[in-house]
């Protein structure tokens, strides 16, 4: 009797085993609530040989696509959360009282791993270069940073993210910087702190429909434009949201939460052919709006769009990263330009500057300097735009100060042009740099010279303009 009920156990587990991979061919998991894209089946050969990551391939396919997945993870999220008080899904913290955070925010709640100095100084001196590119095409520009959720409403955070590092994160080394550097940064944050009501939902990670009035009618207030304040439209309470963070957890089981829905006839259309709020592009049209907007947003945007959109003659909202801020420009003559910045993401304008480029800068108004410095020089066409070659590098040096600004020189035998680079992080330095340089205005200044360019890197600093290193590199197309 002991044997036959040994046999029955054992098959049994090796029945549950190999239902997910059987269930395959019926029930194969097909869409995820995850932050991810699903693997998809590896080819046995990639390049014209044989793929030597295929196994490694098919088991990251087998994890995402098994049968029961999101019945299976539903399940193990249930039990993690509800008695260990802890999440099976990396993306998600599981806080006090039901709250639920967004992993990726976590250094900036314990102030650990926050920018250098000289990384302030890249994001900062990105944003001047984008504002300087905007305003000298005749339109305004804005920034403004959306908070963490935990920045704000930090107080459910779980037990073992209690104890900080610090309480400088990365935006309070940041928003002195802006004002000293002339950006046109507007603070969300007073506003929001200054609301005794709490404007972020629960278990997502973004601002209610609250918060998103909020922060329009503050952006809009910054540039003095005359907008609906929606101050007496009624706004219905419903428990009937459904957060991102609450799906990511509970594939299966997520539950509704409280949001108000604001009750107003919309006045505004889209004119692009993709109409969801999730899309990389978006653009909009209303009769009784005046002006043009471009907006560069990310997910906190979603909510702002309506709002937005019913203000504006006409409007453009872009998710791409890096910002295609040239091109936008001259698509959509803005008379009004918007960065909109999740505070998790600032290192965002470090690490993918817009494609734009560069600003000429006059030589002979900088003083020369004795220093030397040595410079790593790359030039390759840009895979995001082929109209454009990107000059890439770093700079390398033990005494190279903080604030040092990059330029990119072209010379030609009598023909030179000098531009200021993005400052950027790259490899193991914070000293990296980024230029953009359109092809049509490379040939037609005559700087290109039987197809190859002559580039020499400066670097500027409180002792003056230092030379680098220079290369002769041949501009190939791949």
């Amino acid at each position: 009797m002991k044997r036959t009920g040994s046999i029955v156990y054992i098959v049994v587990c090796l029945m549950l085993c190999i239902l997910p991979f059987a269930g395959m061919a019926v029930y194969r998991t097909e869409v995820t609530t995850e932050n991810k894209t699903l693997a998809e089946f590896p080819g046995l050969q990639k390049d014209g040989h044989f793929n030597m990551e295929f196994f490694d391939e098919l088991s990251a396919y087998f994890e995402d696509h098994f049968a029961f997945r999101q019945e299976l993870v539903t399940a193990d999220a249930n039990i993690q959360s509800r008695i260990f008080k802890v999440s099976n899904v990396d993306t998600v913290l599981v806080g006090k009282e039901g709250w639920l955070y967004y992993t990726d925010t976590i250094d900036d709640y314990l102030g650990q791993n926050v920018m250098t100095d000289r990384q302030v100084f890249n994001t900062v001196h990105n944003l001047s270069l984008l504002q300087q590119y905007v305003v000298d095409r005749g339109a305004d520009f804005l920034f403004t940073v959306a908070p963490n959720k935990n920045t704000l409403y930090g107080g459910n955070m779980p037990y073992y993210a209690g104890y900080k590092v610090d309480e400088v994160s990365n935006i309070d080394l940041i928003k002195p910087r802006l004002l000293e550097m002339g950006i046109s940064y507007t603070d969300l944050y007073e506003p929001f702190e200054r609301e005794r009501e709490t404007l972020y939902l629960k278990r997502d990670s973004h601002w209610n429909n609250k918060g998103a009035v909020l922060a329009y009618d503050t952006l809009l207030d910054s540039v003095m434009m005359e907008h609906e304040t929606y101050e007496g439209v009624t706004a219905l309470r419903e428990k009937r949201e459904y957060g991102d963070l609450n799906k990511m957890l509970y594939p299966l089981a997520a539950v509704p939460e409280w949001n108000y829905y604001y009750q107003y006839d919309n006045n505004w259309s889209y004119c692009s052919e993709e109409q969801d709020v999730e899309a990389a592009w978006l653009e909009t049209q209303c009769p009784d709006g005046k002006g043009k907007l471009l907006m560069f947003r990310d997910s906190f945007g979603n909510t702002l769009i309506p709002l937005m959109a019913g203000q504006f003659e006409s409007a453009a909202f872009s998710k791409s990263i890096p910002y295609r801020i040239a091109e936008y420009m001259e698509k959509c003559s803005p008379e009004l330009v918007i960065a909109e910045k999740v505070e998790r993401n600032l290192d965002e304008y470090m690490l993918t500057p817009p494609i734009m480029q560069g600003p000429e800068i006059m030589l002979e108004e900088i003083k020369e300097g004795n220093d030397r410095f040595d410079a790593v020089i790359e030039i390759e066409e840009l895979f995001d735009d082929t109209r454009y070659w990107i000059v890439s590098g770093k700079v390398e040096g033990e005494n190279i100060e903080t604030d040092a600004r990059i330029y990119v020189h072209l010379i030609n035998g009598e023909i030179s042009k000098t531009y200021e680079a993005f400052t950027t992080v790259v490899d193991d330095s914070d000293y990296g740099y980024t230029l953009y340089l359109q092809k049509d205005e490379l040939q037609s200044t005559g700087l290109v010279s039987n197809n190859s360019v002559r580039i020499e890197i400066l670097v500027e600093d409180s002792k003056g303009l230092q030379h680098t290193g220079e290369i002769n590199i041949s501009l190939k197309q791949p």
